[in-house]
């Protein structure tokens, strides 16, 4: 049976759903908890990623996705958010990843490269097949899911200034806080190595993806 020809509660409760669902309350749980614990990470953050995984679901449960999607955006999203708790213990009080003394700002850029590796390889899983019908060109295929990963990290950056241009300073992807600033080129080389780091895991991530479709369709030929 097809998924069109499914029920919208079979449909809900099929193995990828069930894994959405489980990451749905993973961070929404957290997310509700962080209103009252000051040592989690930003309520903003934790519900802005429930939301992003909730839209996916929604898509999912029309198209259908491979079960790495929800895996891949549980894992693009920890990072970010692990860094958020203030869960390490430095001179007796309690500090996050961001702008600690063992990464400084640089555990921002693991964030980013590791992030957008994972969410370019999601955007390739949910985009491949509607680009190999209208491209035969892996090398095309390559350069427009870049351009869109670039782009949305690009989109990102203006989020985060207009985030601090309302919020100000704080804690969060929407407030000025640690990690946002580096010690010789200030906010401005910070984003522009946040943009680098985009890159870079998009290019791997897509790499990786497309060589192994390859692979894959050439064994089948």
């Amino acid at each position: 049976m097809g998924w069109g020809e499914l029920s919208l509660k079979e449909r809900f409760f099929e193995k990828t759903s069930i894994l959405f669902i489980l990451i749905i309350l993973f961070f929404g749980i957290q997310g509700g908890i962080s209103l009252f614990n000051k040592n989690f990470a930003p309520p903003m953050d934790l519900f802005a990623a429930t939301g992003i995984i909730l839209v996916v679901f929604i898509l999912h449960l029309m198209k259908r996705f491979n079960p790495i999607v929800p895996i891949l955006l549980l894992l693009g999203f920890v990072p970010h958010l692990f860094g958020l708790y203030k869960v390490f213990q430095y001179n007796g009080e309690h500090i996050q990843l961001y702008g600690s003394p063992q990464f400084n700002y640089h555990y921002d850029w693991f964030v980013h490269a590791f992030g957008v590796f994972c969410f370019s390889i999601v955007f390739c899983l949910i985009s491949y097949p509607y680009f190999k019908k209208g491209f035969k060109s892996k090398l095309l295929i390559f350069v427009l899911i870049l351009f869109f990963m670039t782009g949305l990290g690009a989109f990102n950056e203006c989020l985060e200034y207009v985030g601090f241009d309302v919020f100000g300073f704080g804690e969060g992807f929407l407030e000025f806080g640690a990690g946002d600033s580096s010690p010789r080129g200030g906010p401005w080389e910070n984003a522009s190595m946040d943009m680098i780091n985009n890159m870079l895991g998009g290019v791997v991530g897509i790499s990786l993806f497309l060589l192994l479709k390859k692979r894959k369709e050439s064994a089948a030929h």
